[in-house]
């Protein structure tokens, strides 16, 4: 699919759309709705114009394989975060493997690195699986994945070396990070988390990763409502994203309060299955 046109002569979104019921975020104009639709990787971007839903799984231990059996529906785009669980169903369930997926890989603070990408444990092997069945796109922040070395990890005890890791990338996976088709570039600080109250007291405080996917989709269906001109094209459904304190004892950076009242009251089209 080639990048569309931005065209004025279609039916505009009003200039304000809150992204959530109780929120104050707003859009400026449909140009930020645009730019989180085209941040995606192409191959993405066509699965989703042709998608009636988007999954996001968060890394939830209580989800488990029989729950997402019963969830997960033929015309889904799934979305997949970092060490994203159940990696062996997403790549051999009969449906799971069948469906386009977007694999988002946060970077490590200032460093070369990405969670979930080697040479940190990773699901090297089971990319290779899915992109063998479905479309596979690829998703890093702030940076292209550089293929770092393990001299490049300057904390390699955070994370051991073992027999099942795979430290290189195949050439045929590498493919991928090099083609704007399956792979692109996503800011933290991408005009959906404008509003994002950072701590200034916290090196690299950020949004958290199924926060900063969740406002990007929100925006990139605003968009898609925009040139297809009909209803609400895709519904959002969010498994294991919780509003309650259980976040509380993740990366202090992360502005968890904040993320719970965005998503305590979610906008029309959007379920949240809690766990």
């Amino acid at each position: 699919m080639s990048n569309k046109e931005f065209n004025t002569k279609k039916p505009t979104l009003k200039q304000s759309i809150a992204l959530s019921e109780n929120s104050k975020y707003t859009f400026d104009n449909i140009s930020t709705a645009q730019s989180a639709f085209l941040t995606l990787p192409v191959v993405i971007q066509t699965a989703l114009e042709q998608a009636k839903r988007v999954v996001l799984i968060a890394n939830n231990p209580a989800v488990t394989t029989a729950q997402l059996e019963m969830l997960l529906q033929p015309n889904d785009v799934l979305v997949l975060f970092n060490h994203f669980i159940h990696d062996d169903f997403f790549a051999s369930h009969q449906l799971a493997n069948s469906l386009p997926k977007l694999l988002f890989f946060r970077q490590i603070g200032d460093s070369k690195l990405h969670f979930g990408l080697p040479p940190r444990s990773n699901h090297i092997s089971v990319m290779e699986q899915m992109a063998e069945t479905a479309s596979l796109g690829i998703l890093t922040s702030n940076q292209p994945y550089q293929f770092p070395t393990l001299a490049d990890d300057p904390s390699p005890n955070d994370d051991p070396i073992t027999a099942q890791r795979i430290l290189d990338i195949p050439s045929n996976m590498q493919k991928l990070w090099s083609s704007p088709i399956y792979h692109s570039v996503l800011s933290e600080h991408h005009k959906v988390v404008t509003d994002y109250p950072y701590f200034t007291d916290i090196h690299s405080s950020a949004p958290s990763s199924g926060f900063l996917l969740y406002r990007l989709m929100l925006a990139a269906r605003a968009y898609l409502h925009h040139i297809q001109n009909t209803k609400l094209p895709l519904e959002i459904v969010m498994i294991g994203f919780n509003d309650n304190d259980k976040t509380a004892h993740f990366w202090h950076g992360h502005n968890w309060v904040f993320e719970r009242q965005e998503m305590s009251r979610p906008p029309t089209g959007v379920t949240i299955h809690r766990y």
